[in-house]
């Protein structure tokens, strides 16, 4: 009888023993590799940076309290790791602590490689380090796993608009990968405007708000004409 309890105890710990070991394994492969590099154009010096919430010690304790929540949920099953470790990577963000926000969204991007919402956050994120090449491939990754998500093609043309406006060749795929789901649609439209207004082609500004007037409900239509007569005085 004793020989076999100390069989079964052998037993039952070198099982704890496995599931202990797969558990760490299935965390480590989670964690160990990132799943999005960073460009090799850009240098991150350090991945500490000014947060939302630095010197606000009212706000980082929260996203510390929010961080430990979010944390005990993973792995239970009742919500998504995907987005548990979005917040996680969020609330790093907001304290400025970029290590591991990256981590958290790279996480979130092993699980679920085929949403976008984890590499728009992670453009955001990079844009924040100064990692701007890193972010604009981010960006675009988002549309090209979720291309019917306007939220993301307008993130999109923003910040390439903003960053990388003489980049032409960029900035014209990213207008031709949101008229090819959307085709003609105010939102794009006005950031394509604003561009080519900010880039002086006045004349080719004109027409794109002018179908954006078509477009556009009357109670907007004033402000576009008035931007349409600016860009006249300057042709």
């Amino acid at each position: 009888m004793t020989h076999v309890t100390k069989r079964q105890w052998i037993l039952g710990a070198l099982g704890v023993l496995i599931i202990v070991v797969g558990a760490l394994w299935y965390v480590h492969e989670r964690n160990a590799t990132p799943r999005f590099p960073l460009n090799t154009d850009d240098t991150i010096a350090s991945w500490s940076f000014k947060g939302a919430y630095t010197g606000n010690e009212t706000l980082l304790a929260q996203a510390a309290a929010d961080t430990a929540k979010l944390t005990a949920l993973l792995g239970k099953g009742e919500y998504d790791d995907y987005d548990l470790y979005i917040g996680i990577g969020n609330d790093a963000a907001l304290v400025g602590d970029g290590q591991s926000s990256y981590r958290a969204y790279n996480t979130s991007i092993a699980i679920h490689p085929g949403k976008g919402l984890a590499y728009a956050n992670l453009a955001h994120l990079m844009d924040q380090m100064g990692a701007y090449h890193t972010a604009a491939n981010a960006y675009t990754k988002a549309v090209t796993v979720e291309p019917a998500q306007l939220e993301y093609h307008v993130e999109r043309l923003t910040y390439l608009t903003r960053q990388f406006p003489t980049d032409t060749e960029q900035v014209r795929a990213a207008l031709a990968d949101a008229d090819t789901q959307f085709g003609d649609t105010p939102a794009i439209l006005a950031i394509e405007a604003q561009w080519l207004s900010a880039e002086k082609q006045y004349t080719e500004a004109i027409k794109v708000w002018q179908t954006v007037k078509m477009l556009s409900s009357k109670e907007r239509q004033g402000a576009i004409d008035a931007e349409i007569a600016r860009l006249k005085k300057k042709q």
